[in-house]
């Protein structure tokens, strides 16, 4: 069960921030649409969701900030966002495992079921 709250949270993730850091846009909510990846039933709880909703937030408003800064800095075609590589990033560190795992076993230790 634990490695199925640890794949949901960090596809979750995934795709809240993908999202964001491209508007919303039609061609991600096709993407999306269409990709079938890890969701089942549900196990994340509703805190889960609005935890990860505010890290994406949080995630988010560094990526935009990273952006802007970078104007004038950097070649011309390497200005604006770079979204997939700051969730391989994310993903890579193993820093949402790590707090998927400490949500989880606190999860495991209070009375409610996922």
């Amino acid at each position: 069960m634990k490695d199925i709250y640890v794949d949901q949270f960090k596809l979750t993730y995934f795709v809240m921030f993908l999202k964001k850091s491209y508007n919303n846009s039609k061609a991600v909510q096709e993407i999306i649409a269409q990709d079938h990846s890890g969701f089942t039933e549900p196990v994340l709880s509703m805190q889960d969701l609005k935890f990860i909703d505010s890290l994406t937030n949080h995630d988010y408003t560094i990526l935009k900030t990273d952006s802007a800064s970078s104007i004038g800095r950097v070649a011309e075609g390497a200005e604006g966002k770079h979204p997939l590589g700051f969730i391989i990033h994310k993903l890579e560190s193993k820093w949402l495992d790590s707090l998927a795992n400490k949500r989880y076993s606190e999860l495991d230790s209070s009375p409610f079921e996922l």
